[in-house]
């Protein structure tokens, strides 16, 4: 399991947002605060992430969230290489048609062809993740809560 500290910042039903900071390579090094490599010159920047709320935290908890470790792993691939490959592929055999069928620019062809292929990549995408939004294996999970919000009465877990 992955697990990633974070802030309550507002509850929608069954589901928490919960912002955390955005970490780079560079978690160490003593310019991080003003870098721009991270977030474009502005430092550290606040990625809300939607998590089921089973705990019922509230807003201003401090919370551990958790996903599965695959799940994380088949969306990178998803995200990041498919659309890749779609591209260099579709584009590759494109062009090697183009070539033997004696189609004269058979370059263009198979950029073309590419940037169909990752277009159609992304829009398979956004039908697959339309499919799978409310699916529980594939969202984080608030696992415990941290701290509760100052002035509440209660145990933390």
């Amino acid at each position: 399991m992955l697990r990633e500290e974070g802030v309550v910042v507002a509850v929608e039903g069954e589901y928490a947002i919960v912002a955390n900071q955005r970490r780079g390579g560079c978690g160490g090094c003593h310019a991080e605060a003003s870098c721009g490599a991270l977030s474009a010159g502005s430092g550290r920047q606040s990625v809300g992430i939607r998590a089921r709320n089973p705990l019922h935290a509230e807003v201003g908890e401090r919370v551990v969230l958790e996903i599965a470790e695959g799940a994380m792993l088949r969306a990178s691939f998803l995200v990041y290489g498919l659309p890749i490959l779609a591209l260099v592929l579709v584009g590759v055999v494109a062009r090697s048609l183009a070539r033997a069928w004696g189609i004269g620019d058979s370059e263009s062809v198979g950029a073309l062809a590419g940037l169909l292929a990752l277009a159609g990549t992304f829009y398979g995408l956004y039908l697959y993740n339309q499919r799978i939004e409310n699916d529980e294996r594939h969202q984080p999970v608030i696992a415990r809560v941290l701290s509760s919000v100052a002035g509440h009465a209660g145990v933390c877990s």
